[in-house]
């Protein structure tokens, strides 16, 4: 992945506010800069550091930018400044092939929104370099968009249709995968009861690894593969064999959650599943 300054030679003496994270997969860090665009963030406000500019630019001794640097980077070192360290940290990061996002921030909700995404998308030592210190910026802990996938296989599993159901706006709208659509939570609800009443056994709903397209810091979209297995039914018709969709949910933040404004379930062949991309999206 080429780096978004590429072209710059630049010294970075001390990143003042920035927020800075390391991603460590070269997608999710491209997708983690696509996010931050779509939230306003300007291009020329990112920084992707990777490979050997990285290096030069972050030049831990200042001997490749002349004396300033060199002054600069023997102070913070003599006097054991905890900036030291994260520099010395992020160059480890980079030789180690990881993705050091740097994002400019003006204001605290902007370092707040860049925090998020790159928690979001894998980051992790995300922190904030203020004019005088560093401050780390640890995952919010609050409900994610890639969460909803795992929730709403949980609830299955659980045979809860209330917590199913929860998930989903009032007027949530869930298209299954013969097609049939639902148009509100409680249309949602009585229909997954009606259908989990009928399963019997041991058959559970594995959710894998979602993918997610942020398409603002207050919206989502979230695919993920789901499997069936030991579909036992009271419906003759139900082949016990395991079966494969993929869901995609539309979800929006309300508060510290992320609720479903949109589902629709898509049945995967069996010949299409061995198509399927890294994250087990039909390509």
């Amino acid at each position: 992945m080429k780096t978004l300054s590429a072209d710059r030679r630049d010294f970075i003496g001390y990143p003042t506010n920035r927020v800075v994270g390391a991603v460590a997969d070269a997608t999710k860090a491209g997708d983690a800069i696509s996010a931050l665009l779509g939230a306003g963030f300007h291009r020329e406000d990112i920084d992707l550091l990777h490979g050997e500019d990285a290096v030069h630019r972050l030049d831990l001794t200042g001997e490749e930018h002349g004396f300033l640097a060199r002054v600069q980077r023997t102070v913070i070192r003599s006097f054991e400044l905890e900036e030291f360290k994260h520099l010395t940290d992020h160059v480890e990061d980079v030789r180690a092939g990881r993705f050091v996002i740097m994002v400019r921030v003006r204001r605290r909700d902007q370092r707040i929104i860049a925090a998020d995404i790159l928690h979001l998308y894998g980051a992790v030592f995300v922190g904030f370099y203020g004019r005088w210190a560093w401050a780390d910026i640890p995952a919010s802990g609050q409900m994610l968009p890639s969460d909803i996938a795992g929730l709403f296989a949980r609830a299955w599993n659980a045979r809860d249709a209330d917590a199913l159901a929860s998930l989903f706006d009032e007027d949530a709208e869930f298209v299954n995968e013969t097609g049939l659509c639902w148009h509100d939570r409680e249309s949602i609800r009585q229909a997954h009861a009606s259908r989990l009443q009928r399963i019997v056994g041991t058959s559970m709903l594995a959710a894998e690894e979602p993918n997610v397209k942020l398409l603002s810091p207050e919206v989502a979209v979230v695919y993920a593969r789901m499997t069936l297995s030991d579909g036992t039914s009271a419906e003759p018709v139900t082949s016990s064999a395991p079966r494969t969709t993929i869901v995609s949910f539309v979800v929006h933040r309300a508060g510290d959650r992320w609720l479903c404004a949109s589902a629709h379930n898509t049945y995967l062949l069996p010949e299409e599943a061995n198509l399927s991309g890294p994250s087990g999206v039909t390509i």
